[in-house]
């Protein structure tokens, strides 16, 4: 044979392996046909807003056998099972979210029969038309002036729904994101930020702002109360605009409802390896709702001193994703007139980061609110502790996105005011009392609060007044003044009271609610027999006379003190402004505590609120509750060896603001 013929002829293992390759790069394309046939199918069937989602993941190069394995996931199949017994299918469709026909989920536990078969009762589709979504107004340029208003001002802090998703299917006719319902009260709400006269029922009364927008929304809810997202959405911030109103029963109920439906929907839950009924979009939607629901009933919780409406313990739930390309769009302070003038003030709007990190602090505040008003354990000064720490954590480790810069946003700023508050609202109720292991003051801690709470709204009305904040700002003022209250005649104390009552008075034009403020400042002032600096006074007199009549008349004239700004006393000498210990003395004898001095003192004297037998902690009160400090005042004088070992001691009070009932100048109680 010749070397030629030895050359040409190849081995046959070489053949073997020649094709097994060859084999492998056929199924290697088959495999990839397949999954760009996934790919291509699911474009084909989905909506607008999904297939963006799909070409995103593309576009980041991400392996498409891995994007048709998630897309595949997320498809609705026949279910099987291994076996055709009834145990099987039972466990199968026990405790899965329940589709109905309109294409709702709904979640019904384990211990609950209604997901076993579909439902008879379906909840009606909305139109599939592009037609208005308000009977109240025809004119599109003033619907989209508002929306503009509302997401400048209100959704970058409470971000209740996708604000893509929500105009895309505005704009397209779409049902799933959008409905009338939930444009009506998203307009209701937005007219608070408008001084144009067709934002208010009556032109030429500001009070009733988004008076007709809330009764369409209020007429649509009534005829049609299925249970979907925009509802839940439009029961939020219905409960929003109550609130910025001054009706808090009504405000209440509203995010009690929103909350309910929430659990009905099973939006606090992650439904994992069952979730093949919801796409991808879907399911980072409903995150979004359910936190951004959550945040705002946990603060709606700490502003009106009550127990929440879900702990969070219930909560199964990841947080939302932080989506790069929509947290960078741009934020600009948009009002009646346009973009404001402020060229430095246009920035990226981080609204997606900063719902991630306002859920995380919620968590906390939800659990500080059952702590007090639900306790399961004896309150002590390490736990107060703890939750000082966890709240200064998560303050520590906010991204750098939402630091505070030359120019902050205004929901960047509420967000650090309301930290600060909540910290307040949580040393508040023990002004009384010092901690017997740590050198941290609770008075101390509040009075720092609120001066920092100062420092931030000045900086707040600096770039951009209160004509246009939100409801919480109003809480948050009010909390801080209360403090600033307690520490006059101090300067300090004197300059934030001006500031608080002038950011109060900017504010009234969008929240009724700040005359209440206003009442209850001027009210405490007037029990404490405070005499006011004359900034302060003045920021009550400017406000039009027929809104101080309607807004303040519960407190009566001899609250407004002095009586007319003209005979307002001046700030310069903080010796004219000391209070009255006589007066002092008849006020906590009858108006701060039922008991007079001769008493001995009670459970609840360990606990301060600044409005009588309200706000306090709820087992305060409570015989042999888990709080309960009776034990120790049943022997004169020597019992307080139990408030000890809870790492309490009584403060010595030279200001009987904070004296409780029955004590005495001197740190000691009287003999029962």
């Amino acid at each position: 044979m010749s070397e030629t013929q030895v050359k040409g002829k190849r081995p046959a293992h070489a053949d073997h392996r020649r094709k097994a390759a060859l084999k492998r790069d056929i199924e290697a394309l088959r495999e990839q046909n397949g999954a760009l046939g996934v790919i291509v199918a699911s474009i084909r069937t989905s909506s607008e807003a999904e297939v963006a989602d799909i070409v995103q993941q593309i576009r980041a190069d991400e392996d498409l056998e891995t994007i048709a394995e998630s897309l595949k996931r997320n498809v609705t199949l026949l279910g099987r099972s291994d076996t055709n017994s009834a145990e099987a299918d039972l466990s199968n469709l026990i405790g899965n979210p329940s589709l109905d026909e309109s294409g709702v989920v709904k979640h019904f536990g384990l211990t609950s029969n209604l997901s076993l078969v579909s439902e008879d009762d379906r909840s009606p589709l909305h139109p599939q038309t592009s037609e208005a979504w308000t009977t109240v107004t025809r004119d599109p340029i003033f619907v989209e002036h508002l929306m503009a208003l509302y997401f400048s001002w209100s959704h970058p802090f409470y971000v209740l729904f996708s604000q893509e998703l929500f105009l895309h299917d505005m704009a397209n006719g779409g049902s799933k994101y959008c409905s009338p319902l939930l444009v009506n009260a998203l307009l209701a709400v937005a007219c608070a930020f408008s001084d144009r006269p067709e934002a208010r029922s009556n032109p030429h009364d500001p009070l009733t702002a988004g008076d007709h927008f809330f009764a369409e929304a209020k007429r649509l809810l009534q005829s049609n109360d299925s249970s979907n997202l925009t509802t839940v959405q439009a029961l939020a911030l219905m409960g929003l605009r109550e609130a910025s109103c001054s009706r808090d029963s009504s405000g209440f109920q509203y995010a009690g409802r929103c909350i309910r439906m929430a659990i009905e929907l099973g939006l606090h839950l992650s439904f994992g390896a069952n979730s093949n009924k919801l796409g991808p979009t879907e399911l980072e939607v409903r995150k979004i709702t359910f936190w951004g629901c959550f945040t705002y009933d946990t603060a709606w919780s700490i502003c009106i001193g009550r127990i929440s409406q879900l702990p969070r313990t219930a909560i199964n739930l990841d947080m939302p994703n932080v989506l790069g390309q929509l947290d960078f769009k741009p934020w600009r302070p948009y009002t009646d007139y346009g973009i404001g003038d402020m060229p430095d003030a246009e920035q990226p709007s981080y609204t997606h980061t900063l719902l991630y990190q306002f859920s995380l602090l919620s968590e906390i505040v939800n659990d500080t609110v059952f702590m007090f008003y639900a306790p399961r354990e004896r309150f002590t000064s390490k736990k107060l502790l703890d939750f000082y720490n966890r709240y200064t954590r998560w303050f520590t480790n906010l991204p750098e996105t939402l630091h505070l810069r030359a120019i902050p946003m205004p929901h960047v700023l509420t967000l650090h005011m309301y930290y600060h508050t909540v910290i307040l609202h949580l040393f508040r109720p023990f002004l009384k009392v010092d901690l017997t292991n740590s050198k941290i003051s609770p008075r101390e801690v509040c009075t720092s609060c609120a001066n920092t709470v100062s420092t931030l709204l000045s900086t707040y009305r600096q770039h951009y007044g209160f004509r246009r904040s939100t409801v919480l700002v109003s809480h948050i003022i009010l909390s801080s003044i209360i403090i600033d209250l307690l520490n006059l005649p101090d300067p300090t104390a004197a300059r934030n009271l001006e500031l608080g009552m002038t950011s109060l008075r900017e504010s009234s034009l969008n929240h009724a609610f700040t005359f209440r403020c206003l009442q209850i400042v001027l009210a405490l002032s007037k029990q404490w027999n405070i005499q006011l600096p004359a900034g302060v006074s003045q920021a009550a007199y400017e406000l039009p006379q027929e809104w101080l009549m309607n807004g303040l008349h519960d407190v009566g004239a001899a609250t407004v003190w002095p009586p007319t700004p003209s005979s307002a006393a001046t700030y310069s000498h903080p010796q004219d402004h000391r209070r009255s210990s006589v007066a002092e003395k008849a006020y906590y004898t009858t108006s701060n505590s039922p008991r007079g001095l001769s008493q001995a003192p009670q459970p609840m004297d360990m606990f301060w609120s600044p409005f009588p037998d309200h706000s306090v902690p709820l087992q305060a009160m409570q015989p042999n509750g888990p709080m309960d400090i009776s034990a120790m005042i049943d022997v004169q004088n020597s019992g307080w060896d139990q408030l000890n070992r809870d790492g309490f001691k009584m403060a010595n009070f030279n200001d009987t603001v904070l004296a409780p009932s029955g004590y005495i100048p001197n740190g000691q109680w009287p003999h029962g």
